[in-house]
């Protein structure tokens, strides 16, 4: 017995696919077949050769169709409630239009088994009468059963059914072939088609992207039978590069133009003696991203470039006048590629350049939409998505202003049209991030990114109680011109010790462009032990008394470096998290105060406190007053977030610093993410760190804030020493063995 699930899933497939009209077609079939000749496969309808110039279509826009050249056109389903079938293919038949009709056959991601042989069968039935409305309209070209079955399929017998239709066909209709169409051209699926579905006439392809790979994939399959290709175009959302968050880039109309040129000059021709016929996707418009992605049409009915190609290979003449031209769409002066991120309730310029060969006026039109959710595959439907209105002060102009709406992702889209019917278009995916603008001159020495340094490689390490074992100069060398090759211009160290010291001398000897953030190390001068989950027990009273001693000297020992590298040294930050509750090196708020104090009335440069960003909201705000700029760490990675909420968790806490303390600049001392982590499992990345460091850099140069990427270098000799996994040891931009990661453009 079928299962009653299966049969529900037929009827509902049958029902959103349309129930079919019936109505009178002209009884005169006309035979097609398929013959081999001396130059290869051709196809002949009524015994001539037919060369088929095609395109997928829905709705009737048949005239404009056959004005650029086309002849033939290609379905999805004989069974649509929207589109009357029987008009179309007499319609098409009176322009001269041949139709290859695809038979609605159930995929199975949409949930048919094609191991319930039941469902199976009745499917079958219900294909046959369609095969028996059709047959005899002089229109039909072939069948076409199925579209992309293979698409997220697992259970090869669908090709065993595929089969069977196959063969239904030639029994009540032995004019026209049949094939089935399929997502791209895997081997395994070629090969099960090959060996389940022989009654097939010929097999056909869609391919985008990917289709410039087919030349070389059919010379791996030696594969020599004739073939259709009956879906190819633009490169696919699946193909393309994404934004940092995930939107896939789009070709303006003209890059889409200049693919569909390239997909016939370098693979259709080429392919001749097999390739018995191509449809170009999609004469018309629908929603798979975006409105705009795969159609030759916009949703106003006005015509792309891409059609101008088509007319091209379909005549070989190019059209009189051509389709305006896609130059530039620039958003805020960046790019499509460019992973733009604006701020919340600012306004951005955006500008659109399109090129011509007349002097027509054209007509602009901007328009803004969220970024699609969609998770659909293959083509399945997905809504349309209404655009914001409201945030563009020029909707028909060349030039307008985007006033960013609420946070969230994205797209801006642009149109020029002329007084033809013929437009160009592209877009730009954003993100949109909350935030604050600084003035220029709150950035230290005027650059956005810097990163923070310690030089310390495998086998060295600070003194822990044995000593220090210290790099040497030569190495710190080695890390100074490796930071200025990667584009660093700015560096923060941790203390006025040994090496810090070797630090600006060699920047001063070797003219290096490096200017330095140093730091004053402050050592605990109150026992934490019940506030540091690593500290056991108290520290000793001896040993604060002489870590006090010792923070007085780390004052003075900054203060004389400041002094003497005044040219090297712009900033002096005083203690790193001495005051965060969970600190292991604990110094009173007043005591800090002083040492800020101490510095600042001794040295020129700005002066700042390194600290949490939790504790400047809380406590932070009689330091504020003593500083000259906030010193903010921020660790989304720490507090359980993932890379998709990682700019996102940054800006909500530097949100919230500057809410709290408004009056004082700002700038991120630490902001990291590791690349390997037992403590956070997948998501610490060389991707995830890629995407925070180039997100919160866009964000940076939005609101004019310095950004310290923690760290320059993996440090093996942080950490538990018995988990070589440990976070402690992979914040670093580069490796320990000074090789780049992801994101200083590693592959």
């Amino acid at each position: 017995m079928v299962s009653m699930s299966t049969r529900a899933l037929l009827i509902f497939w049958m029902v959103v696919m349309g129930m079919g009209l019936s109505a009178s077609v002209p009884a005169a079939p006309l035979s097609v077949e398929i013959v081999r000749g001396e130059t290869g496969y051709q196809l002949l309808r009524d015994g001539q050769p037919y060369v088929v110039r095609g395109a997928g279509m829905v709705y009737d826009d048949l005239e404009r169709f056959v004005a650029r050249g086309g002849n033939s056109i290609r379905t999805w389903t004989t069974r649509s409630e929207e589109v009357d079938m029987p008009a179309l293919l007499d319609r098409a038949h009176a322009l001269g239009v041949t139709v290859a009709l695809t038979l609605p056959m159930a995929p199975e991601r949409a949930g048919f088994d094609y191991d319930d042989e039941e469902a199976v069968a009745d499917q079958l039935e219900m294909l046959r009468e369609e095969v028996l409305r059709y047959r005899d309209h002089p229109a039909l070209l072939f069948w076409i059963i199925g579209n992309e079955l293979n698409h997220s399929y697992s259970n090869p017998r669908v090709w065993n059914a595929v089969n069977d239709v196959a063969r239904m066909i030639h029994e009540v209709d032995p004019h026209h072939p049949a094939t089935t169409a399929i997502a791209g051209m895997r081997d395994e699926v070629i090969e099960e088609i090959l060996a389940r579905a022989p009654d097939l006439d010929f097999l056909s392809i869609q391919a985008y992207g990917r289709l410039f790979e087919l030349p070389e994939t059919l010379a791996r399959l030696a594969f020599d039978q004739p073939f259709m290709i009956t879906e190819w175009g633009t490169i696919g959302w699946w193909e393309m590069e994404s934004t940092t968050w995930g939107a896939p880039v789009e070709l303006t109309s003209s890059e889409k133009a200049d693919v569909f040129l390239r997909a016939y000059e370098e693979v259709l021709v080429p392919l001749d003696d097999r390739l018995i016929g191509s449809y170009a996707f999609f004469w018309g418009q629908k929603q798979e991203r975006t409105p705009t992605w795969f159609g030759l049409l916009t949703r106003n009915g006005e015509q792309t470039e891409a059609g101008d190609v088509l007319e091209y290979i379909w005549t070989g003449q190019w059209p009189g006048h051509r389709t305006p031209r896609v130059e530039a769409l620039t958003l805020d002066g960046r790019g499509a590629r460019e992973n733009v991120i604006v701020l919340a309730g600012q306004t951005y310029p955006a500008r659109f350049v399109v090129g011509q060969d007349s002097d027509q006026a054209l007509a602009y039109r901007w328009e803004v939409k969220p970024e699609s959710d969609a998770s659909e595959v293959g083509g399945d439907y997905e809504p349309y998505i209404p655009s914001v209105d409201g945030v563009l002060d020029a909707v028909d102009a060349a030039e307008t202003s985007l006033r960013v709406p609420e946070r969230g992702a994205y797209r801006l889209f642009a149109y020029a049209g002329d007084e033809r019917g013929r437009v160009a278009h592209a877009n730009i995916p954003f993100l949109v991030e909350d935030g604050f603008v600084q003035s220029p001159d709150d950035l230290i020495a005027g650059e956005v990114m810097a990163v923070a340094y310690s030089g310390f490689r495998a086998g060295q390490h600070p003194d822990r109680g044995e000593g220090a074992v210290n790099p040497g100069r030569d190495e710190v060398l080695q890390d100074l011109e490796l930071l200025v090759e990667h584009g660093f211009r700015l560096i923060r160290l941790y203390d006025a010790g040994e090496n810090s010291l070797d630090v600006l001398e060699l920047i001063r000897e070797h003219e290096l462009p490096i200017q330095v953030m140093l730091g004053l190390w402050l050592s605990a001068e109150l026992s934490n032990h019940e506030g540091c989950p690593w500290l056991d027990e108290p520290i000793p009273d001896a040993e604060l008394a002489a870590n006090r001693i010792a923070n007085e000297q780390e004052i003075e020992r900054g203060i004389a470096l400041a002094q003497s590298f005044d040219d090297v040294v712009v900033a002096v930050n005083v203690g790193n998290e001495a005051l965060v509750d969970w600190t292991d090196h604990l110094v009173p708020l007043e005591r800090v105060i002083g040492y800020v104090r101490q510095v600042r009335s001794a040295i020129a440069q700005p002066v700042t406190k390194a600290e949490n960003y939790e504790w400047w909201i809380r406590d932070g705000a009689p330091l504020a007053a003593e500083v000259d700029f906030i010193g903010v760490h921020t660790y989304p990675v720490w507090e359980g977030r993932a890379i998709d909420e990682g700019l996102s968790y940054s800006v909500e806490n530097l949100v919230a610093v500057r809410e709290a303390l408004p009056d004082v600049p700002m700038a991120v001392l630490e902001a990291g993410w590791a690349t390997t982590a037992s403590e956070f499992g997948d998501r610490a990345s060389e991707a995830a760190q890629a995407r925070y460091f180039r997100e919160i850099e866009q964000w940076a140069r939005l609101t004019n804030t310095t950004i310290f990427f923690f760290s320059a270098f993996d440090e093996p000799w942080k950490g538990d020493p018995g988990d070589p996994l440990g976070a402690e040891k992979h914040w670093g931009l580069l490796f320990e063995d000074r090789t780049p990661k992801q994101a200083l453009g590693s592959d």
